[in-house]
Protein backbone atom coordinates (compact mmCIF):
# COMPACT_ATOMS: atom_id res chain seq x y z
CA UNK A 1 0.00 0.00 0.00
CA UNK A 2 2.51 2.33 0.82
CA UNK A 3 4.04 1.76 -2.88
CA UNK A 4 0.73 2.98 -4.09
CA UNK A 5 0.28 6.23 -1.52
CA UNK A 6 4.31 6.94 -3.37
CA UNK A 7 2.98 6.65 -6.48
CA UNK A 8 -0.31 8.91 -6.00
CA UNK A 9 2.09 10.98 -4.14
CA UNK A 10 4.40 11.37 -7.05
CA UNK A 11 1.54 11.66 -9.43
CA UNK A 12 0.31 14.62 -7.65
CA UNK A 13 3.36 16.46 -7.23
CA UNK A 14 3.74 15.87 -10.88
CA UNK A 15 -0.14 17.63 -11.35
CA UNK A 16 0.40 20.44 -9.24
CA UNK A 17 3.97 20.97 -10.92
CA UNK A 18 2.05 21.26 -14.11
CA UNK A 19 -0.18 23.33 -12.40
CA UNK A 20 2.19 25.83 -11.33
CA UNK A 21 4.06 25.70 -14.72
CA UNK A 22 0.52 26.71 -16.26
CA UNK A 23 0.16 29.32 -14.08
CA UNK A 24 3.57 30.75 -13.97
CA UNK A 25 3.35 30.74 -18.02
CA UNK A 26 0.04 32.53 -17.54
CA UNK A 27 1.27 35.15 -15.37
CA UNK A 28 4.33 35.51 -18.15
CA UNK A 29 2.30 35.95 -20.74
CA UNK A 30 -0.49 38.73 -18.55
CA UNK A 31 2.69 40.27 -17.60
CA UNK A 32 4.10 40.27 -21.43
CA UNK A 33 0.73 42.27 -22.01
CA UNK A 34 1.09 44.37 -19.44
CA UNK A 35 4.07 45.57 -20.31
CA UNK A 36 3.37 46.34 -23.88
CA UNK A 37 0.36 48.23 -23.18
CA UNK A 38 2.67 50.23 -20.92
CA UNK A 39 5.09 50.60 -23.82
CA UNK A 40 2.32 51.78 -25.86
CA UNK A 41 0.83 54.20 -23.87
CA UNK A 42 4.42 55.37 -22.51
CA UNK A 43 5.20 56.13 -26.76
CA UNK A 44 1.52 57.99 -27.01
CA UNK A 45 2.83 60.01 -24.34
CA UNK A 46 6.10 60.80 -25.56
CA UNK A 47 4.14 61.40 -29.05
CA UNK A 48 1.51 63.58 -27.66
CA UNK A 49 3.85 65.63 -25.55
CA UNK A 50 6.32 66.00 -28.95
CA UNK A 51 3.36 67.00 -30.64
CA UNK A 52 2.42 69.61 -28.72
CA UNK A 53 6.23 71.18 -28.36
CA UNK A 54 6.71 70.62 -32.15
CA UNK A 55 3.35 73.04 -32.13
CA UNK A 56 4.54 75.34 -30.03
CA UNK A 57 7.47 75.55 -31.66
CA UNK A 58 5.62 76.10 -34.91
CA UNK A 59 3.34 78.89 -33.49
CA UNK A 60 6.96 80.59 -31.69
CA UNK A 61 8.51 80.67 -35.25
CA UNK A 62 5.65 81.69 -36.95
CA UNK A 63 5.46 84.37 -34.56
CA UNK A 64 8.82 85.46 -34.97
CA UNK A 65 8.14 85.39 -38.69
CA UNK A 66 5.93 87.83 -38.64
CA UNK A 67 7.47 89.73 -36.36
CA UNK A 68 10.21 89.98 -39.01
CA UNK A 69 8.39 90.87 -41.67
CA UNK A 70 6.12 93.27 -39.78
CA UNK A 71 9.45 95.09 -39.78
CA UNK A 72 11.15 94.42 -42.60
CA UNK A 73 7.64 96.52 -44.14
CA UNK A 74 8.16 99.05 -42.09
CA UNK A 75 11.65 99.36 -43.09
CA UNK A 76 10.47 99.15 -46.68
CA UNK A 77 7.86 102.32 -45.99
CA UNK A 78 10.08 104.39 -44.65
CA UNK A 79 12.57 103.67 -47.56
CA UNK A 80 9.94 104.81 -49.99
CA UNK A 81 8.81 107.15 -47.83
CA UNK A 82 12.22 108.99 -47.99
CA UNK A 83 12.64 108.22 -51.68
CA UNK A 84 9.34 109.88 -52.34
CA UNK A 85 9.94 112.86 -50.12
CA UNK A 86 13.43 113.66 -52.04
CA UNK A 87 11.81 113.50 -55.08
CA UNK A 88 9.34 115.53 -54.49
CA UNK A 89 12.17 117.83 -52.92
CA UNK A 90 14.64 117.65 -55.94
CA UNK A 91 12.77 116.66 -58.81
CA UNK A 92 12.97 120.60 -60.33
CA UNK A 93 16.51 120.02 -60.53
CA UNK A 94 16.73 116.04 -61.42
CA UNK A 95 14.55 116.49 -64.44
CA UNK A 96 16.46 119.65 -65.41
CA UNK A 97 19.91 117.91 -64.48
CA UNK A 98 18.48 114.76 -66.66
CA UNK A 99 17.31 116.86 -69.56
CA UNK A 100 20.98 118.69 -69.72
CA UNK A 101 22.97 115.32 -69.36
CA UNK A 102 20.19 114.35 -72.68
CA UNK A 103 20.25 117.18 -74.35
CA UNK A 104 24.71 117.92 -73.85
CA UNK A 105 23.57 121.54 -72.14
CA UNK A 106 25.33 122.15 -68.69
CA UNK A 107 22.65 123.43 -66.30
Amino acid sequence: MEYINLVNRIVEAEHTAKALVHEAEEKQARLQSDLEAEIAAMRAGYFARADRRLELVRQTEEEGAREEIQRLDEKLHAALDAVESAYAKNKDRWVDTLLAMIVGVQP
